[in-house]
Parts: structure tokens; sequence; C-alpha cells
């Protein structure tokens, strides 16, 4: 969720970043090339942003409809890519939106020898999430709706052809970022390293831009309990007598 009162537009963004390369206030007009060229570097540092902070800037839910009695496999749609990281999980959410089970990641490797338990893991090979055993009808009857943790694209800066007259509403569209001023630092950072008479100054934008991001990263964590960190947590579940159609020798047995 932005903040109106840091919000900033494309136009307030190409400012900005000509006021931390030259200490002056200037502005290019949207039709010339230095517009384009320091837009490019906007979208590249938006784009590298959403790797900071554990993917965490664009992360959201991904509603992938109800489940189907002996359904083994859900396709996630290519503009996004799943989310498996602490303790992230899938959810299957009866119609009034209660939690009906946490679906946990299991390495894919892992998945096949829990085939035969009567709780419900997931692996993700692709753009596809495989359960551990297949659906029941009960679950069907219930039916259950799989929600997935996703990280999403930010929003880019879609300029037209060159030498053409910039739109309104591109010129007004908002940064895609919480703190925009993060963006607008590592994107005069990525400008400098490109332009011969401002290289000079790309070891000190650097410095910048980091101070200000680890500032950022520190304000968002700093007050918050440290999430429960784990690659993966095989389950354990087993009881005095094997119900599995078949043996799989496992660390809980």
């Amino acid at each position: 969720m932005t903040n109106a009162e840091v919000d900033m537009t494309l136009d307030d963004a190409v400012d900005e970043v000509l006021g931390l390369l030259t200490g002056l206030d200037l502005s290019y007009a949207p039709e010339l090339d230095r517009y384009r060229a320091i837009t490019r570097q906007l979208n590249r540092a938006l784009r590298h942003n959403a790797l900071e902070n554990e993917w965490g800037y664009y992360s959201d839910w991904l509603d992938l409809g109800t489940v189907s009695a002996g359904q083994r496999e859900v396709s996630i749609p290519n503009k996004s890519r799943a989310r498996i990281i602490g303790d992230d999980s899938c959810r299957l959410l009866f119609p009034d939106g209660r939690v009906a089970r946490f679906v946990y990641f299991l390495p894919r490797d892992a998945l096949p020898k829990y085939e035969h338990r009567r709780g419900l893991w997931a692996a993700v090979v692709r753009q596809s999430i495989w359960f551990s055993r297949e659906i029941t009808q009960e679950e069907q009857d219930y039916q259950l709706a799989v929600h997935v943790p996703v990280m999403r694209e930010p929003k880019m800066f879609r300029l037209p052809e060159a030498g053409k007259r910039v739109p309104v509403t591109v010129r007004r569209q908002l940064i895609d970022f919480p703190y925009p001023d993060v963006v607008i630092s590592r994107a005069a950072w990525y400008y400098a390293q490109a332009d011969p008479v401002m290289q000079p100054r790309a070891q000190t934008l650097e410095e910048g831009y980091k101070d200000l991001m680890y500032q950022l990263i520190e304000r968002d964590t700093n007050h918050t309990d440290t999430p429960y960190q784990n690659t993966f947590t095989l389950p354990l579940e087993s009881g005095l007598v094997d119900e599995s159609a078949y043996r799989i020798p496992l660390a809980d047995y």
C-alpha cells in the first residue's frame, strides 16, 4: 500500500533523478531521448527492487479456483510465480473464506514419499503446483478453493515510440513502490554508470542508495518478530500402525 504523502509520478521521478545527478532544478521534455533514458533506468530499478527483502514488496495471493476429486495438479498463469520463502504455504479455503487446510511446500523430489499420507503437501514444478495425493471427494464436496502465495512484477512505465507525444496518463503514473526514493536513488546510480560524464559520481550514488535501502529494510523489520525461517520442514505423521498402501522408510517410523 503506497502512501499519498510520498507518491511520485513519472515526471516527478525524472526530475528527482536529474536533481541527484546534477544538483540543479532541471527537467527534460518527455519527447526527448534523455527523458526516455532516465525512464528506462527507473524501470530497471523497479525490476531489481522487486528482488530485495525476500521478494516481499510485490507479494500477493492468487485464487486458482475450486478443487475437483482426483485432481493432482493446478497451473499458475505465466504472469505470476509461486512464492516459496520462509513459512509460505498454499491454502484450501471454504466458500466463506475460512482456511480448511494449509498445504505446505516440499522439495519436489520428496513429494512421492508422501503420496499415501493423510495430510496434503505441495511442490512447485515450473508453472504447476503438484499435490502429494489426489483431492478427495469430501474436499470437492466442500467446494474448497486453492489460494497460492505468488509474486507479481512491478508495473513498468510504458512509453510510446521515440518522437511521439507521451500520454498524460503515463506521465502521471505513480512509481509502483511504497517508498519511491529508493527506486529513484537506484535509477540515478544506474544512469551514472551508463553516462561517461556522470561515472565519477557512481560510487557516491551507490553509497547513498544502499544507505537508504538498508534504512527502509530496518524500518520494515526492526519492530517485527523475526519470521520462522527454514528452507523446508519435512512433516512427521505416524502412528502405531502404518496405514500407507506400501511402506516407505521415513524418519518418523
